[in-house]
């Protein structure tokens, strides 16, 4: 498996493992974010939904690779392993061409692919999404004159000044307010539903709307949406997501009830717009609407019911116990992450030392292996067997050259090291199996079918 396809495979390992770790952290402490303002809750699954991303992607980087190539290693290689004008095996007697055996299970290559699949698949999702927004923009209308006063009348209302530059548009192709667009925002109306708003609601959709161009929403979410695809399968980042639209609503929330001056004259206004709306929950919507969330019950109880927000003390005191917290589920999950490097270290000292391929009492081949950090190098001296009809040896030499061939890399597979010579079109590959301290079973790939492992006794 090439270097790169190993990154991935581990920072699959660590994502899945830590992205769970960090949300059922945020799942806990839930209750008690609740009792913080709006933008704080937002601001606090924003984080942990960034430390989710980042975690993995730093501690799989991080942790030391169990594959050594030999050529690039620090360490000299044993004297005479320079030659490599020869082929390290001559097989002989009922040996055939065969198909190479892969004897590690292919359960890395499977969720490799399986990941591929989910992870196209959420990029076509969010690409089809990227342009049914560009088209929605594209198609809505500028509101009628008729109605451009009450609009007007409504944004002078909140303060919104012209080199906000926001664009009030029109469209028949949505059944609730929306918010589009980075750098040119525009907030779109149903065209359904213009006609029955009075004043009164209108003020309140660009109360709202209008909150989600001040804190730059629509930048945040497509950024959140962009940089979750590579795991936008993980439950963890699933509930993240909702709760970061869930908070960023409560957020506009305020921030509307505020300009509008009374909390529960903008909850009935709120009422009356679901109604009128009668939303239908958008898949995968990249524009921002006043009920995505899907929270509407939680959100006109926040602003009718009386609720004391916590101090600032309170805040600060939550925020240092959260950091505490995320702070050691972190070194937890680079603890997670650094096991199987350190079990590859561990595994590597057990198979350095010398080792005699035997037949019938007697060495054939030498295997020299020496420790480079959590990895392998070595050589093998050349040597021609050959098989019977049932698999075994009938007969091991060693070959008329026994210039050492240098092992070009190897790679630790739990108990087993995948040891590869040669850097042509034909790699000769074969694994090495611990039994015991003294004792490894040589699984040639390529070998036939039937083909018996060879015995190897540590001598050193």
């Amino acid at each position: 498996m090439s270097t790169i396809r190993e990154l991935v495979f581990d920072w699959l390992f660590n994502a899945s493992v830590q992205i769970g770790l960090f949300a059922i952290l945020a799942a806990v402490l839930s209750p008690f974010i609740s009792k913080a303002k709006a933008k704080y809750q937002h601001c606090f699954y924003l984080a942990v939904f960034t430390l989710c991303l980042a975690a993995p992607v730093f501690n799989t980087l991080w942790q030391t690779r169990p594959s050594v190539v030999a050529r690039t290693s620090p360490q000299p290689l044993i004297h005479g392993t320079e030659h490599r004008d020869h082929h390290s095996w001559v097989w002989n007697g009922h040996s055939k061409a065969f198909k190479s055996i892969i004897l590690v299970p292919g359960a890395r290559t499977t969720l490799l692919v399986f990941w591929g699949v989910l992870f196209l698949y959420q990029l076509i999702h969010f690409s089809r999404g990227i342009y049914r927004v560009h088209r929605l923009r594209r198609d809505a209308s500028l509101i009628s004159p008729s109605e451009t006063g009450m609009a007007g009348s409504g944004m002078t209302g909140l303060g919104i000044d012209p080199p906000h530059r926001v664009v009030l548009l029109e469209s028949a192709a949505i059944d609730d307010p929306v918010t589009v667009g980075v750098f040119h925002p525009a907030i779109i109306l149903p065209s359904k539903v213009i006609p029955v708003l009075d004043e009164p609601d209108l003020t309140a959709i660009l109360a709202h709307e209008y909150g989600h161009i001040r804190r730059k929403d629509f930048l945040v979410h497509l950024l959140c949406q962009l940089t979750a695809l590579p795991v936008a399968w993980h439950p963890g980042i699933q509930y993240l997501m909702s709760k970061v639209s869930q908070t960023r609503e409560l957020a506009c929330d305020d921030y509307a009830a505020v300009r509008l001056g009374k909390r529960i004259v903008y909850a009935r206004t709120l009422l009356r717009l679901a109604s009128l709306c009668l939303h239908v929950p958008r898949s995968n919507a990249m524009g921002l609407g006043i009920f995505d969330g899907d929270n509407l019950e939680d959100r006109i109880m926040m602003l009718t019911e009386k609720r004391t927000s916590l101090s600032r003390p309170g805040l600060i005191g939550l925020a240092l116990a959260t950091s505490v917290l995320f702070g050691s589920s972190t070194v937890l999950a680079r603890a997670v992450s650094l096991q199987e490097a350190s079990a590859s270290t561990n595994t590597a000292q057990m198979f350095a030392g010398t080792w005699h391929w035997m037949f019938k009492g007697q060495s054939f081949s030498t295997m020299i292996l020496v420790q480079n950090g959590s990895g392998i190098i070595g050589t093998v001296t050349p040597s021609r067997i050959a098989l019977d009809d049932n698999g075994e040896l009938s007969r091991a030499d060693p070959s008329e050259d026994s210039t050492p061939t240098p092992i070009s890399k190897t790679k630790l597979e739990g108990n087993a090291l995948r040891v590869t010579l040669g850097d042509g079109d034909k790699p000769f590959e074969f694994l090495v199996i611990l039994k015991n301290a003294t004792h490894v079973e040589i699984h040639p790939i390529g070998a036939p079918p039937n083909m018996k492992p060879i015995q190897a006794e540590r001598v050193n």
